[in-house]
């Protein structure tokens, strides 16, 4: 068992401890994200590398635009950004995308412990918690000057601080140190997505994948082609939304069906598959399944929301 699948492994194990419904995705369908968790509060949505440094743009967009439709928090795991480490407890980012070490997840899912430091250009900054601070310097009768010659900076500096501005780990040390009390702020992870991130799309897509995401692009749904995915697409118009899956192999039809309803169920989200071939055999699936031939027949999108409510009843 490769680091990556060691990785993917602990955090399922650590997740169920703590509560959360997991979906991992096998191999073939882990390009954009490997798993997705889900709690009470949040649905996070995974991806686990050993190196970040390989992070494509491309990839990174597809996973922005399923966290968004899914009103998720996309996260990325990783060992090392190419020759660097990813250390514990330090929140990095890249292409927008939150990135953490395996240890600091694990942490998280464990004992709920975050982070409290961010990386930044030039090393690693801090939040303070501005109003403790002004809080104990009053308590105190502490001046901005009396902070600043302890910490080596100046009164101007400290006043920024206590406005919200971050400050170098070495400097916050230095002021817990002086006023003998916490005073960083964790640093969350589960970040939300801008809307104006909602966009995805590959040059690389088979003949089919392009014919379906055509054709459902021509009834009037916006579709975003999501490729080596549990889902792939996602479609919408101002009602209602999908998650879409194509499989052009028969006998892959009944697992990217599981996979689907799994994540239906989880997003409350309705699912559908576009197949390439009319199944032979007449079987009730969990989710609709559509043939090619049956999607080119309908007219626009509202001929196929019926269909598609048609056969999820029958």
């Amino acid at each position: 068992m490769d680091r990556r699948q060691e990785i993917i492994g602990s955090i399922i194990r650590y997740a169920a401890r703590g509560g959360y419904t997991t979906i991992c995705a096998d191999d073939s369908h882990s390009y954009t994200f490997d798993l997705i968790l889900r709690n009470e509060k949040h649905m996070i949505i995974v991806k686990v590398m050993n190196n970040v440094g390989l992070l494509t743009e491309e990839a990174s967009k597809a996973l922005i635009a399923v966290s968004k439709f899914l009103e998720a928090h996309p996260l990325i795991i990783s060992v090392s950004n190419r020759e660097e480490r990813i250390e514990d407890g330090v929140v990095y980012s890249r292409y927008s995308l939150p990135i953490i070490s395996p240890q600091t997840m694990i942490s998280y899912l464990k004992d709920g412990e975050e982070p409290t430091v961010r990386a930044g250009p030039g090393g690693f900054y801090v939040e303070i918690d501005g109003e403790k601070l002004r809080r104990i310097r009053e308590e105190r009768s502490l001046s901005l000057g009396d902070i600043a010659s302890a910490i080596g900076t100046t009164r101007r500096t400290v006043l920024m601080y206590q406005s919200g501005m971050s400050a170098s780990i070495d400097i916050a040390l230095k002021m817990e140190e002086f006023i003998g009390e916490e005073i960083m702020q964790y640093v969350s992870f589960l970040w939300d997505v801008r809307k104006d991130d909602l966009t995805a799309g590959y040059k690389k897509m088979r003949e089919f994948e392009r014919l379906v995401n055509q054709e459902i692009s021509r009834k009037g749904f916006v579709i975003y082609p999501i490729r080596r995915s549990i889902v792939n697409f996602l479609m919408e118009d101002s009602e209602s939304s999908y998650l879409g899956g194509i499989e052009e192999e028969a006998a892959r039809v009944e697992k990217k069906v599981e996979y689907l309803r799994e994540l239906s169920e989880m997003s409350n989200k309705d699912g559908l598959l576009i197949v390439k071939k009319q199944l032979e055999k007449k079987k009730t699936y969990n989710i609709p399944v559509i043939s090619y031939s049956e999607l080119e027949q309908l007219e626009d999108k509202e001929e196929l929301k019926v269909f598609i409510k048609e056969r999820r009843n029958s």
